[in-house]
């Protein structure tokens, strides 16, 4: 293959992940204003989806950002973002802010050890389908689909 195809295979192969990683992100936004919205007396749903879908929500973030980026340094950037967004809770000055829908939602106001688990467990779902069902990660099966 001569370099300008390897270059435009590459090229196609990162603008397909970018979609797809796109369309997950509004998927997984919208599945998490829903189980914050829509209260059903479950608390999987009410609480604990939410939070693993928002560290699902900072990796799809990552990965758009860096869509070369392999599922390992996406899993630990955005595991270490959310457990930074903790430990800002935990210092209080979120709480102050409460009155502002964007801290509510997009920081929150309140430490929880619950939260940890979900971002724990969001981030190591969201690796496993990067690893295996996303185009573009040398790692993944379906790396040249």
């Amino acid at each position: 293959m001569r370099p300008q195809a390897i270059t435009a295979k590459s090229h196609g192969t990162r603008d397909l992940r970018r979609r797809r990683l796109a369309g997950a992100l509004l998927v997984t936004v919208a599945l998490g204003i829903a189980s914050r919205r829509v209260h059903l007396g479950v608390p999987v749903w009410d609480k604990s989806l939410g939070d693993a879908l928002y560290a699902v929500a900072v990796y799809l973030v990552f990965g758009l950002l860096r869509p070369h980026s392999q599922p390992r340094q996406a899993g630990l950037a955005s595991l270490a973002f959310c457990l930074a967004v903790e430990v800002v809770q935990a210092t209080g000055l979120p709480g102050r802010y409460a009155h502002l829908a964007a801290v509510r939602w997009l920081v929150g106001t309140q430490f929880a050890w619950h939260d940890i688990v979900c971002y724990c467990v969001g981030v190591a779902a969201m690796y496993l389908v990067d690893l295996r069902a996303l185009p573009g990660n040398p790692q993944s099966p379906r790396h040249n689909t």
